[in-house]
């Protein structure tokens, strides 16, 4: 035998030998893949359950808080509640309570209670009623000692379910509460339709003296299994499985059941047969490892003959740009062809034609290649792939299933700041060379190439950095006058155009006590001044990272402005600005600055959603023994609650101006700004009053007993820095 064909065949049983290794290999990963497969869908179904079940407990208990408010408001229930008459209860529930069967199934209890406790009426167990005391349950004592809706899990006698209560007012006097109770698999019935799953109920060991179960089965030191399904206790009770598929059935405790003191009181138990789900993907698996199987042969016979190298070779011509070493065209192409969804966008080079004609094009293509370079670090920094399609034109490329205009805005604004800061040195030129970028921005699209090729075209012709181009997006209009904003902004802070305005707040013989800084933004249009209000760039420069920058200008002009002034200074901060590091300590070194630190007042806006009241009330704490007022905003809407007033016990309090707007016609806001008033005047806190727009409200509210005052009526808000002509009084 020849050497030739004696190294061929040692060649083709190495190959044989590689292709049986590598095919072992690939089964046992396979099978790998598998239980990780039938574990990750498992999660992925655990986690939709939850979701599920989180956003139907929202839904369900705003839902019967509501058909809890329109019982309440039923014409002569509470007076019927006040007087224990059980008739007269039972004619105005009854159809109510039918209604809410009709139409929720999961609703197990609903229940009247004298303000002693006891029970009236249960409309789902009408024959029982009279002299019924409540077991005085944590929830319902809780409900009349803070005389407010509570909601959250319970164990009763037979079964665990999710109870909400309010209280009952009969002439402004409290005559009791009423309860409804759901049954919380009602909050997963949508996924139980579509998938085949067990629900059950665990709680705590310590609660099974109240829920008469004898036959809990227990999970662990804790808990026990107190409702479930056959599955459910077959499972936990190491039994023959009915259907004999027991190790396929998965279990999902991640769903906390909390009471209305959110401490937890067990889980909601959900398990799944994942036996078909493991059928379905053996099959999968064995379909894939026979298609391997052949492709291997085909690749190891392609190996032998020595095709992969040419195949490689070839491939890495027709994909690569010769000039940058990016991805090009014909890679763009292939990655378009694809079916995901995705972000494509394509920049070019300002007037690179200019650069070539001045410096040449071997200093042209020296400066594509320190582009190139930028573009790839800029892509490999942002899971992005970079392409060079023509000429002076990139792509930064991804698959992105959701598409978000702040994100990409934001992204495209860094590849242009990282682009335009480039400072190129080329040979043979003895200046930096510095570049700028247009781009175009598409998304989603068999066309996105040329749908970003008509974004950057409109971008040249008006002239901006950028415009994006999207047939499920809206951007044209919406992401133009973000990115004006943004450039408004930006210009603002570089030049000194973030201006406080002050407006003066009186006592009540109307003379200047304070002022209240409020955020304006200076801009010129063709030469002529406009003043920008918060609403018009406040939320961008949150959401473009500007917002505390603007904050600490509007703190330090103000506080420097007042330092020598008479009347106090009064500034506005979001609850979660006190927990920006940056920003508070540009407040505490501004007064330790300022002389009289008890003419500082730090007044807390209304923002919906405070991230950790007990943590701003810790800075409070702090602020005020640097000698500053404190005052809330708003008061009489969004988070500024009675509660939160008890607990920062602040200088101020500024009723809400809805309120005072309409005071003089409405009773409702009549009533609310004198309750504020009393309130305040028992904890000795100042009222103030905003949106005080003439003298017939500044009059009655001096009545009502409010100690100071805001409004049109004494005043706009002024440029004091720049006008100092303005009439004290």
């Amino acid at each position: 035998m020849s050497i030739e064909k004696q190294t061929k065949r040692n060649t083709l049983i190495l190959t044989s030998l590689v292709l049986v290794v590598c095919g072992v290999v690939i089964y046992v990963f396979l099978k790998v893949q598998l239980k990780n497969s039938v574990n990750e869908q498992f999660e992925a179904l655990s986690k939709s359950t939850e979701s599920l079940y989180s956003l139907n407990l929202e839904n369900q208990t705003k839902k019967f808080d509501t058909e809890l408010d329109t019982i309440i408001s039923a014409d002569g229930l509470s007076e019927a509640v006040a007087k224990g008459n059980y008739e007269q209860i039972k004619s105005i529930v009854t159809p109510y309570y039918k209604h809410i069967k009709e139409t929720n199934s999961g609703v197990d209890i609903l229940t009247f209670r004298s303000y002693e406790g006891v029970t009236l009426f249960r409309a789902h167990k009408p024959e029982e009623y009279g002299d019924k005391i409540n077991e005085k349950r944590k929830l319902i004592t809780d409900t009349d000692r803070l005389q407010t809706s509570l909601n959250g899990f319970e164990v009763g006698k037979y079964e665990m379910t999710y109870r909400i209560t309010k209280p009952l007012f009969h002439n402004g006097k409290y005559v009791g509460n009423v309860e409804i109770g759901i049954n919380p698999t009602s909050f997963i019935k949508d996924l139980t339709k579509i998938l085949n799953i067990d629900v059950g109920i665990a709680i705590e060991k310590s609660l099974l003296n109240i829920m008469l179960n004898p036959t809990a089965l227990s999970l662990n030191d804790k808990y026990v299994l107190a409702q479930g399904s056959d599955n459910l206790k077959s499972h936990f009770g190491h039994t023959p499985h009915p259907n004999g598929d027991g190790e396929f059935f998965k279990i999902d405790m991640s769903i906390l059941l909390k009471n209305h003191l959110s401490e937890t009181l067990g889980y909601l138990v959900v398990g799944f047969d994942t036996s078909e789900m493991l059928q379905r993907d053996k099959d999968f698996i064995n379909h894939l490892f026979l298609i391997l199987a052949i492709m291997m042969f085909l690749v190891g016979n392609i190996l032998h003959q020595g095709f992969e190298i040419i195949l490689k070779q070839f491939k890495k011509q027709i994909y690569t740009d010769h000039l940058t070493g990016l991805k090009n065209r014909y890679a763009l192409n292939d990655a378009l062809v694809s079916e995901q969804s995705h972000v494509l966008i394509l920049s070019n080079i300002k007037e690179f034609s200019l650069i070539n004609e001045l410096y040449g094009v071997d200093v042209g293509n020296q400066i594509l290649i320190k582009v190139a370079e930028a573009f790839e670090s800029f892509a490999l920094e942002h899971e992005l792939t970079a392409y060079r399609v023509a000429g002076d034109e990139f792509v930064v490329f991804k698959e992105e299933r959701i598409f978000d205009v702040e994100k990409y805005n934001s992204l495209v604004d860094a590849l242009h700041v990282k682009i335009n800061s480039l400072k190129i040195s080329v040979e043979g030129v003895d200046e930096f060379i510095g570049i700028e970028l247009y781009s175009g921005i598409a998304f989603d699209h068999a066309h996105s190439l040329e749908d970003a090729q008509m974004a950057l075209k409109k971008a040249k012709k008006q002239s901006l950095p950028y415009l994006m181009y999207s047939q499920q997006v809206d951007t044209k209009e919406h992401s133009q006058k973000v990115m004006k904003v943004k450039r408004t902004i930006r210009h603002a802070v570089e030049h000194n155009n973030i201006i406080p305005f002050f407006q003066p707040i009186t006592d009540r013989n109307g003379k200047f006590v304070k002022y209240e800084a409020l955020v304006r933004i200076i801009e010129f249009e063709e030469g002529e001044r406009k003043v920008l209000l918060p609403d018009d760039f406040l939320d961008v420069s949150m959401k473009s990272g500007l917002y505390i920058t603007i904050a600490k200008s509007m703190l330090k002009q103000s506080l420097d402005f007042f330092a020598n002034r008479d009347e106090k200074i009064s500034i506005n901060f979001l609850p979660n600005d006190f927990f920006n590091a940056t920003l508070m300590d540009t407040l505490i070194e501004g007064i330790e600055n300022f002389d009289s630190p008890d003419k500082i007042v730090v007044e807390i806006t209304e923002q919906e959603g405070v991230e950790n009241f007990e943590r701003l009330v810790r800075v409070v704490k702090q602020l005020r023994k640097l000698g500053v007022l404190i005052a809330i905003d708003d008061f009489g809407s969004g988070y500024a609650n009675y509660a939160h007033i008890l607990g920062i016990k602040p200088d101020y309090i500024k009723i809400d101006g809805t309120l005072i707007k309409n005071v003089l016609t409405d009773r409702d806001s009549q009533i609310l700004v004198k309750s504020i008033v009393d309130f305040a005047r028992e904890l000795n806190i100042t009222t103030v009053a905003e949106y005080v727009e003439n003298e017939e409200i500044f009059e009655l509210l001096k009545e009502y007993g409010v100690d100071e005052f805001q409004g049109y009526h004494f005043g706009c808000p002024t440029d004091l820095l720049n006008s100092q002509d303005m009439e004290m009084k």
